[in-house]
């Protein structure tokens, strides 16, 4: 089997068992894409997203600790997403995305320098409900209800061994996911104050010997917004993120999950010619909480480009 392969074997025990986790659980990025408002009927969106994460430095509680093995952790992920408005008070949208590498680079010494996978991502369904009367106005309330399905690559292996949970390109769970949002004006037409609530539930993954269940994941957001002109908005939000702790086989809690993490989320939108618009925004970590010892990420960053189109 060869000296590389048995201390291959053992790396990844200690990851998937009983070592340090990562507070970003495996599968696609979670919460809103930054686009939370309302299509009106017969209205299109498509839209496509490239985000850049990086989780760097271990806590154990709100405080930096030493952590031996993994240096850092990123992802490149890449996603397409279509929406349309199927009638006045109603919205469905569907997404999926591939990632580029999600990676894991090793402190030096290791048996290898980083273990890697990529594949396609999971998809998402989406139905948003509106009331007719606030649609396109000054104010939006928008109810919304999904799900994300495991369509992909859950069983990636190096040398013949599964690579973790965590860089696994799917979850490899179904997940049901709901979400509110709100805008309205504050002193002047072109400031306004969002907030958004998002909660997902994740059923238990069952392959095999292998059982697994994500823990449910909260998020908050509020905001306000400034549009300088017809072309250029920006918007800054306060993120609030609750994750509880995940279980495996016979209900035992992985002690090392499960996080309360507080993020600054700044955003620019910028619209081009011709119905195009070009979005960056940032999640950038404030304070961080986490349950054991878990990489934390250290940022993330996001660009989309969207057309809308009516028929």
């Amino acid at each position: 089997m060869g000296y590389k392969f048995l201390l291959l074997i053992m790396i990844f025990a200690l990851f998937s068992l009983n070592g340090p986790g990562q507070c970003c659980s495996a599968g696609n990025p979670l919460g809103s894409n930054g686009i939370n408002d309302g299509l009106p009927v017969k209205e299109w969106q498509f839209l496509t997203s490239y985000k850049h994460s990086l989780s760097k430095n271990y806590f154990h509680k709100d405080h930096q600790v030493e952590a031996p093995v993994v240096e850092k952790s990123y992802y490149d992920y890449q996603s397409i997403s279509v929406a349309y408005g199927i009638l006045k008070w109603l919205n469905a949208s569907a997404e999926i995305g591939y990632f580029y590498n999600k990676t894991q680079e090793l402190e030096p010494g290791q048996t290898m320098d980083q273990i890697r996978a990529g594949g396609l991502g999971d998809l998402a369904l989406n139905l948003r409900v509106l009331p007719v009367k606030t649609l396109r106005r000054t104010s939006q309330f928008i109810a919304s209800g999904g799900i994300r399905i495991p369509v992909g690559a859950f069983e990636k292996e190096i040398d013949g061994v599964t690579v973790p949970v965590s860089l696994q390109p799917s979850s490899g769970a179904l997940k049901i996911n709901t979400s509110v949002y709100y805008s309205m004006p504050l002193f002047r037409p072109e400031f306004s104050m969002n907030s958004f609530a998002f909660y997902e539930y994740s059923n238990t993954i069952e392959e095999g010997y292998f059982i697994y269940k994500y823990a449910d994941f909260f998020q908050y957001s509020i905001g306000g917004q400034y549009v300088y002109n017809k072309r250029l908005s920006i918007l800054l939000n306060m993120k609030y993120e609750f994750r509880g702790k995940d279980h495996r086989e016979n209900e035992a809690v992985v002690e090392s999950s499960g996080s309360h993490l507080v993020l600054i989320n700044p955003q620019v939108t910028y619209n081009i010619k011709r119905g195009w618009s070009l979005m960056v925004l940032a999640d950038l970590p404030l304070y961080k909480y986490v349950n054991g010892k878990q990489l934390t990420n250290s940022y993330a960053v996001q660009c989309s480009l969207y057309k809308r189109i009516t028929f």
